[in-house]
């Protein structure tokens, strides 16, 4: 298991001056690297061998939106079935209280075939050793985004800025989620927060146009499906369901 602490930055708060949502997927990502650099399993120590590490699933629970104030990232990962690395996250504030979880499936891929590749053809024994009981499946595709039934209706043109960037060269996996954000109404906005995040995600955004679709598909709970596609080839990038609740007092 490994834990970092972070303090969170004004910039990090929202108008209600509680933790933007966008910020809590940003220190679970920064605590999974630190984690996998630790390991000399990170994103550069992968690409001496031409591989590397790709985000496939991705699913986070919010208890409660933090406000300013210290936090810790409790993250820990295991192999199942030899392709994927799943890694979970706790985000714990300074009483100790977990106020979110968070659950994302990972695959190794060779950069020049295209391929995923096995855990332990491509990482070390440090990796093997650290590993711990996760007591999570990999999960299966999101349907519900899938379901042509209803149109989405809801729409939002978007071009992927260098700084979006990751070490990949691909759209950082935490932006996907603010454009989903970012498709749903104002009025949704200003009175609820996502309180859940599930997300596929299928093919890599360059630098690039995308589109953002979102439809309400269920209001108990309150949840939209969202997909984001990649304009020029119509290529879908990612599936994610978000799940709203009305803002704490």
């Amino acid at each position: 298991m490994f834990e970092k602490k972070f303090g969170v930055p004004y910039y990090g708060l929202g108008p209600d001056e509680r933790v933007k949502p966008g910020l809590i997927l940003q220190f679970f990502q920064e605590a999974a690297a630190l984690h996998a650099d630790s390991l000399k399993i990170g994103v550069e120590d992968l690409l001496r061998d031409n591989v590397t590490w790709v985000l496939r699933r991705y699913r986070v629970r919010v208890h409660r939106y933090p406000r300013l104030g210290d936090l810790a990232v409790r993250t820990w990962f295991e192999p199942v079935r030899n392709l994927t690395s799943v890694r979970v996250f706790e985000l714990i504030d300074a009483a100790g209280e977990i106020v979110a979880n968070g659950w994302s499936g990972w695959i190794v891929v060779d950069l020049e075939r295209g391929r995923p590749v096995r855990l332990d053809r491509a990482l070390n024994d440090e990796y093997f050793a650290a590993t711990e009981p996760t007591g999570e499946p990999v999960t299966d595709k999101l349907t519900a985004v899938g379901d042509d039934s209803a149109p989405f209706d809801l729409s939002r043109d978007f071009r992927v800025r260098w700084s979006e960037l990751d070490l990949n060269g691909h759209t950082n996996h935490t932006v996907y989620f603010d454009w989903a954000l970012e498709t749903v109404p104002d009025e949704l906005t200003a009175t609820h927060r996502p309180v859940g995040f599930d997300a596929e995600y299928l093919h890599s955004a360059m630098r690039e146009d995308v589109q953002s679709l979102a439809k309400k598909i269920s209001d108990a709970p309150l949840t939209y499906a969202h997909t984001i596609r990649i304009a020029k080839s119509g290529a879908e990038a990612a599936r994610i369901e978000t799940i709203w609740a009305k803002n704490e007092p």
